[in-house]
């Protein structure tokens, strides 16, 4: 069985680091791992590499996740290419349509099976024996009106300051969430949500650089997590490229980087 898991989010079609991090899980996890990624694969490039449309070298360097076991989760760009209907009627996709037609052709062309692969699961229980993480995008049901539309769950941003939601809606609502714990993306925020079962407090812990590789533990029954490893494709001037090992045998954690802040 599995113990060692790699997580990865908003990956944005940055295939350097795709490749940047799956080599230092292979450092990491000398007894091997698997890879969970809780969507945004694809889209946002003009962020990550400055290119407005996917390429092939993209496609290429996923062809390293072949030799790993794979999990997806569809992110709001997934969730975009696969509802061209919508590209009229959704104020955020109305944004990007000349991208996301590039895309569907794009991928129509070249890898035909990849689409249906990456938008199977909204959301996952994992790992597959003994769950302890919900696995999502932007949360697990639909808890944001913007622009008058109804996002769907993997648009729904979860921010730091949403602790409510967390508490109210997440884990004190077993219909949102049955595990003890979730992972996230979509914000681009490296970090974590704690909460207290004795107290029912919540707070946000923001990614500091001195969290870097710092084994933090999620094995005391009194506390929960939510935890958001970043964008592992896109850096900002004081946020680096981020992502996650995952011991779900010792039940720790750590962040890992794929380069200092730029």
């Amino acid at each position: 069985m599995i113990h060692s898991h790699l997580i990865l989010a908003d990956i944005h079609e940055n295939w350097i680091s795709l490749e940047n991090f799956v080599r230092q899980a292979e450092r990491n996890c000398p007894n091997g791992f698997d890879i969970w990624i809780l969507g945004d694969l694809l889209g946002h490039s003009e962020q990550s590499s400055g290119q407005r449309n996917l390429t092939n070298q993209f496609l290429e360097a996923l062809k390293l996740l072949r030799d790993f076991e794979t999990k997806f989760i569809f992110g709001n760009w997934e969730y975009w290419l696969f509802h061209p209907e919508q590209d009229d009627s959704n104020p955020a996709q109305q944004l990007y349509q000349a991208e996301l037609a590039q895309r569907r052709a794009f991928l129509s062309a070249n890898e035909s099976g990849l689409l249906a692969q990456l938008t199977a699961h909204e959301k996952l229980e994992l790992p597959t024996e003994d769950p302890q993480f919900t696995l999502f995008h932007g949360c697990s049901f639909a808890c944001h009106d913007r622009y008058g539309y109804r996002a769907a769950p993997c648009e729904s941003y979860l921010n730091p300051k949403d602790l409510n939601i967390v508490t109210r809606e997440l884990f004190g609502n077993p219909d949102h969430l049955r595990t003890p714990h979730f992972l996230f993306g979509h914000t681009h925020l490296p970090g974590y949500f704690v909460y207290s079962k004795s107290s029912m407090v919540d707070i946000w812990m923001q990614y500091h650089h001195s969290l870097t590789d710092r084994i933090i533990s999620y094995g005391n029954v009194a506390q929960r997590f939510g935890i958001n490893p970043g964008s592992a494709g896109v850096a900002t001037q004081t946020i680096p490229r981020t992502g996650l090992i995952l011991d779900t045998a010792a039940r720790t954690f750590k962040f890992i980087t794929d380069e200092q802040p730029n």
